[in-house]
């Protein structure tokens, strides 16, 4: 899955790079404010990116970056900014905190080429079919949830969007359950 975090102040510039990034493929979700880009950073999957302003509204890339740290998240960070200004640009890729940065200006140009660039880098990494543990509390919950699953004497439909790894959570289940009296049912539906 191809998913794309943009966290932008401006509205019309969350809708230029959503509209550049779609029609490159990708699945944009754009926030404009630091709670909302955190509440959505623990949901994006494995091989996600995250492209963040220089200022937002109640924060910063360089606050994302540090929090995604903290937190244990690995999402890679372009960030987008509005002048060319060394010392910005410099505190914004030091300790491995963005990955890349974007005059606001070239974001049409420079946007959808920098986002295949690691987007490539980390879904190459990843195994489709494995659960890939992720350091969130919602992420605890639902492996307490599937090895209660697994236990259970039940067959499982898991409900979701699409790309979201109902596939690897039936694997999952199915491989914690040792269920040998009669055949374990795990189907996953996207709608």
């Amino acid at each position: 899955m191809n998913r794309v975090l943009i966290v932008d102040a401006s509205e019309s510039d969350r809708r230029l790079m959503s509209g550049l990034l779609t029609r490159a493929g990708y699945e944009p979700i754009a926030v404009d404010k630091m709670e909302a880009a955190k509440d959505e950073v623990a949901k994006l999957p494995p091989g996600a990116v995250v492209v963040a302003s220089m200022k937002f509204t109640g924060g910063m890339a360089q606050e994302l970056i540090n929090w995604q740290k903290h937190e244990g998240y690995k999402f890679p960070v372009i960030a987008i900014v509005d002048n060319f200004n060394p010392g910005d640009i410099l505190s914004l890729m030091r300790d491995g905190g963005a990955v890349d940065v974007i005059q606001r200006p070239a974001i049409d140009k420079q946007l959808p080429d920098a986002v295949e660039k690691y987007l490539k880098d980390i879904e190459t990494s990843t195994s489709d079919k494995e659960l890939i543990h992720r350091p969130s509390k919602e992420f605890e919950r639902i492996e307490k949830e599937i090895t209660r699953i697994a236990s259970a004497d039940a067959n499982v439909i898991i409900f979701g969007e699409s790309g979201m790894g109902k596939e690897q959570i039936a694997r999952e289940i199915f491989r914690q359950s040792n269920r040998t009296d009669k055949p374990l049912i795990v189907i996953a539906v996207s709608y």
